[in-house]
């Protein structure tokens, strides 16, 4: 996946993305990591403060229904999944 920056305007966003602490309500699993290098895979998430240097950007959102997204994180890098694959074309760029 492309470094991704985080926009707190919604309309300048390539995506809108809701976090759920509930799995099954997601339809990706990610990872976040704080290395670039470690980003390479789809689903492992790394942000920068720059947006120029960023793939996607993205507009964390407070509500699920506003959302294009909804990801839950896990802690365990190998744990990453698409739950809902029909939507990963959302994540293309």
């Amino acid at each position: 996946m492309p470094v991704l920056y985080r926009t707190d305007i919604a309309s300048e966003a390539d995506i809108k993305v809701f976090r759920t602490d509930i799995r099954s309500e997601a339809d990706l699993v990610i990872f976040e990591t704080s290395s670039s290098w470690e980003a390479e895979a789809p689903l492992i998430w790394c942000y920068t403060d720059i947006q120029s240097e960023a793939g996607l950007l993205v507009h964390f959102t407070s509500d699920s229904w506003d959302a294009d997204l909804k990801v839950f994180i896990t802690d365990i890098q190998s744990d990453v999944q698409w739950l809902d694959p029909s939507r990963s074309n959302l994540l293309q760029t």
